[in-house]
């Protein structure tokens, strides 16, 4: 069977709503939704309206319970240990707000690379609850048997109940050996929590069944082509009693979501089977359009984009044309954020550095030093960017300023080069600015 190509031509026929005088790259940040998604989601919200109470009482469940059955046979994952929540942040959440603590003595353990949402919600449990948590310190490029011995050297003293970790990092956009990982925390009787934001649609799944940690998220927005937001919750069957929802709302108290302890009779083994299915169906009223969009976003990847390994491979190929584009583009000293065993970067995601004169070294240290101050720069540089209708976010990482660029199915090289140029020169008219500051 013949598919279409990728690049510039795909993006206006099926990604027409995307304004066609905008550069994306990037598509790591928020998705992008294909057309044919897009009308099915308007069709949900009007087949929603016709008659609400019919909809949300009759229909809605088997139209939710449809999509998980669907979306588990295409990552190959057991359904009964799948729930949709609106987004990962709201997956992790979700789990650190069900796990009953010990606040006087658990622990949890995360590292300074991870999602910053996500590090809010063990800040604040920490603040308002006295939930104690230890950071390990990450600075890329780093190998991954660094990673792992960071890690163990924390796990390994048996202090902590949790560690929640990612799978690919937003900034620097890069990838854990996460695998890995989760066996340390088996290892170490610590619990695992898997930030997968970026991995549905970049990376396979199925060791989820395999490994069995004991949690995971993962939004379905960012690269499996569902619309905003929508995101995969996994949860280990042996807390599917433990798990709650966010918000709490009537399915705490419901006979259907208390689990059986010891189930002996088949009704007993099917409504533990259940679990996950009847506390997270319905929270209380919302638009389902984008969880019931799944079956579309799956049908667009399969029969029009040739399935997972074809847009992977346009991704990488992509990829490692941008990258030589963009070193040139960015100028002499501009790298591959990569480790020796070619380990960090993803099909969609990939980090460049973007070389400093030596003249704009005393701002660059108070920028990378001071938290607010380099976010107030961004800010100011990201308005222009956005104007420039070329944005890539940047950050500074390890005594270097880096760019994330996303890889997508509608992208070609020319793209890349266009926003490296505009980000460039952005970066280095603020940097005059912050030198004139000083004066």
């Amino acid at each position: 069977m013949a598919f279409p190509e990728f690049g510039h031509a795909f993006k206006s026929q099926y990604f027409s709503l995307l304004d066609p005088e905008v550069t994306l790259v990037n598509h790591g940040s928020f998705g992008t939704t294909p057309t044919c998604v897009v009308e099915k989601q308007k069709q949900l919200c009007e087949d929603a309206e016709r008659y609400p109470d019919k909809y949300l009482t009759d229909e809605v469940e088997v139209l939710y319970k449809r999509q998980i059955r669907l979306l588990a046979d295409y990552l190959k994952l057991d359904w009964r240990n799948l729930a949709l929540v609106t987004n990962a942040t709201v997956g992790v959440n979700t789990v650190l707000r069900s796990i009953p603590w010990n606040f006087s003595k658990d622990k949890v353990l995360i590292h300074s690379t991870g999602y910053e949402a996500c590090g809010n919600t063990v800040k604040f449990l920490s603040e308002y609850f006295n939930l104690q948590y230890d950071v390990i310190d990450l600075t890329y490029p780093i190998e991954d048997e660094k990673v792992l011995e960071a890690f163990e050297d924390k796990l390994s003293t048996g202090e902590y109940r949790l560690c929640l970790f990612d799978m690919i990092s937003s900034m620097p956009g890069v990838q854990l050996p996460y695998q890995d990982l989760i066996k340390l925390c088996q290892k170490y009787n610590t619990l695992s929590l898997l930030d997968g934001a970026h991995a549905a649609g970049q990376v396979d799944l199925q060791f989820l069944d395999e490994l069995q940690p004991d949690f995971m998220t993962t939004n379905l927005h960012k690269w499996l082509s569902v619309p905003k937001s929508c995101a995969l919750l996994y949860v280990n069957r042996k807390h599917h009693a433990t798990i709650q929802t966010m918000p709490i709302s009537w399915n705490f108290s419901a006979e259907a979501c208390r689990a059986i302890e010891n189930p002996q009779t088949v009704a007993e083994i099917e409504h533990n089977d259940l679990l996950m299915h009847n506390k997270f169906f319905f929270v209380g009223t919302i638009s389902y359009s984008t969880y019931l969009c799944i079956e579309e976003a799956l049908k667009f990847r399969q029969s029009i984009c040739g399935g997972e390994e074809r847009i992977r491979r346009y991704q990488w190929e992509l990829q490692d044309a941008a990258v030589k584009a963009v070193t040139l583009a960015l100028g002499s000293g501009s790298r591959l954020l990569q480790n020796s065993t070619n380990t960090l970067t993803t099909p969609g995601l990939f980090n460049v550095s973007l070389p400093l004169d030596a003249k704009y070294l005393s701002a660059q240290q108070k920028l990378s030093t001071d938290f607010h101050r380099f976010r107030r720069f961004k800010a100011r540089c990201d308005v222009l960017t956005r104007s420039k209708k070329a944005y890539a976010p940047f950050y500074f990482h390890g005594d270097e300023l880096w760019i994330r660029f996303s890889a997508q199915i509608f992208n070609e090289v020319e793209d890349y080069v266009l926003a490296a140029k505009i980000v460039k020169a952005i970066i280095y008219e603020n940097l005059d600015e912050e030198l004139r500051s000083e004066l």
